[in-house]
């Protein structure tokens, strides 16, 4: 009973919520006389993906290898430029302002520059995906830094640790769930970037399906390569979860509390 009720509350509740707005959907449409160019019916929208999945796969790896490879980008960079500011006062004061104008500006606006400087392709998409992504990073892995204990910092000085082993043997560990939570943020940046760069310039991936699909009236291929980019979006967030749940102390410690406390 008590696993039923959490599936109720939880995944469950979702499911519902999901098949009733569908239903809903479908029935709209159909009841209405909705063009199919203006809205398809979800029916429409599977029927189009089981036709055409071939090609929808394609377009959504192409889009998938984008967005991994601009995140893996956004993360290097974003933790090079953290170890630097936390280990130089003056760097920090040079580059966090770089950083913080960079990202007040639309990256709509930025986007095209980049085609222009790097060229269409997947130099581009990667560039993109990886400045609109660095930013939480940055941000949570700095606060991170930041947040450690004053006590445990006055004890590493009392033993005369080197700034190495005060960084990899106290702040880095301290900043863990910091880092995961900023990593978290990102994925869903990072689709987003790869959306941006595929719409401005790109023969293939799920952003150029989308618009090619509205060119096209065929709107039912567009939704089902929006669906599928939200497939995509949940199950990058869900993975770096799970990464997060098997390394970060914090959520073992919750884990652990929580079993004691059942």
């Amino acid at each position: 009973m008590k696993a039923l009720s959490r599936w109720a509350t939880g995944s469950g509740a979702s499911l519902l919520t999901l098949s009733a707005l569908l239903v809903i959907w479908e029935a709209c449409v159909r009841g209405f006389e909705i063009p199919r160019f203006l809205l398809p019916a979800p029916s429409d929208v599977v029927a189009e993906f089981i036709k055409d999945w071939r090609l929808i796969f394609g377009h959504a790896i192409e889009t998938v290898w984008g967005i991994l490879a601009g995140y893996v980008a956004a993360v290097a960079f974003a933790m090079a430029a953290s170890m630097a500011m936390i280990r130089w006062p003056l760097v920090e004061r040079m580059l966090m302002p770089l950083f913080v104008a960079s990202q007040s500006v639309p990256k709509i606006a930025i986007a095209p520059l980049i085609l222009l400087w790097v060229g269409a392709g997947a130099g581009s998409k990667i560039l993109v995906v990886a400045s609109i992504a660095f930013f939480p990073v940055v941000i949570n892995t700095m606060a991170g830094f930041k947040q450690v204990d004053q006590g445990l910092l006055d004890v590493f000085h009392s033993v005369n640790a080197t700034s190495r082993q005060t960084f990899f043997r106290l702040r880095l560990p301290y900043a863990v769930p910091y880092i995961f939570a900023g990593l978290r943020i990102a994925t869903t940046l990072a689709v987003l970037g790869a959306i941006v760069a595929e719409w401005l310039a790109a023969t293939d991936g799920i952003g150029y399906l989308v618009l090619s699909g509205s060119f096209n009236f065929n709107t039912a291929r567009s939704f089902a390569a929006i669906i599928l980019l939200a497939v995509i979006g949940m199950s990058f967030f869900g993975a770096m979860g799970a990464v997060e749940r098997a390394l970060s102390w914090r959520q073992a410690a919750d884990g652990g509390t929580r079993a004691e406390t059942t």
